[in-house]
């Protein structure tokens, strides 16, 4: 039979309670984690990268939506592709009917934001993937029930979530979820002996 965390025994209601009750603090907890890591190292914004209001055409800030009789060099067209090719936003100089008539900036804001996201999205892998691992190994050793209803899910669906914000990394996803299933069994069966 199942222990309270007054080392009474559980059964009806109160185990059924003990469940539910296990279940909602182990999602606060998820909640928790989720708020202070948020909180205490931020992910990068959109908004810090790319702020430039010249990034749209020049015929759509003064209000003419079609550029006729525009000529483009095929020199203008090569470093505009060179630009798309490097994941950039092309920003154009315009003449005075407002035709693009050279690329005046090869903005990577886009680029520098992915970059510094997939670095965030790593490091934040580690913080979530070793919080969820603490949580599954304290559940494992704890003899109340209630408690460990709290730390194994919270810990679990730490792991998990640690895995899915790093998705881009898929081999280092793979080797840590690898190494943790191993620790987390070895464990377990050291637990249950």
């Amino acid at each position: 039979m199942a222990k309270g965390l007054k080392n009474e025994k559980l059964s009806g209601r109160n185990f059924a309670l003990t469940i539910i009750l296990g279940v909602f603090i182990a999602i606060m907890v998820i909640v928790l984690v989720n708020l202070i890591v948020d909180y205490a190292y931020p992910s990068p914004k959109y908004e810090n990268y790319c702020t430039r209001s010249d990034m749209e055409p020049y015929s759509i800030k003064a209000g003419i939506y079609s550029c006729q009789n525009c000529t483009y060099p095929k020199t203008l067209q090569d470093k505009v592709n060179e630009c798309i090719n490097n994941k950039g936003n092309v920003i154009y100089e315009y003449d005075e009917r407002g035709c693009p008539s050279a690329v005046k900036e090869c903005d990577l804001c886009q680029v520098n934001l992915e970059n510094d996201m997939k670095a965030y999205n790593r490091k934040v892998f580690f913080i979530y993937a070793a919080i969820g691992f603490i949580l599954i190994v304290v559940g494992l050793f704890l003899a109340q029930l209630l408690l460990q209803l709290v730390t194994l899910p919270a810990g679990a669906a730490l792991v998990i979530e640690a895995a899915m914000k790093n998705f881009d990394s898929k081999l280092l996803v793979i080797i840590v979820f690898a190494l943790l299933i191993i620790l987390a069994i070895i464990l377990a069966l050291k637990k249950l002996r």
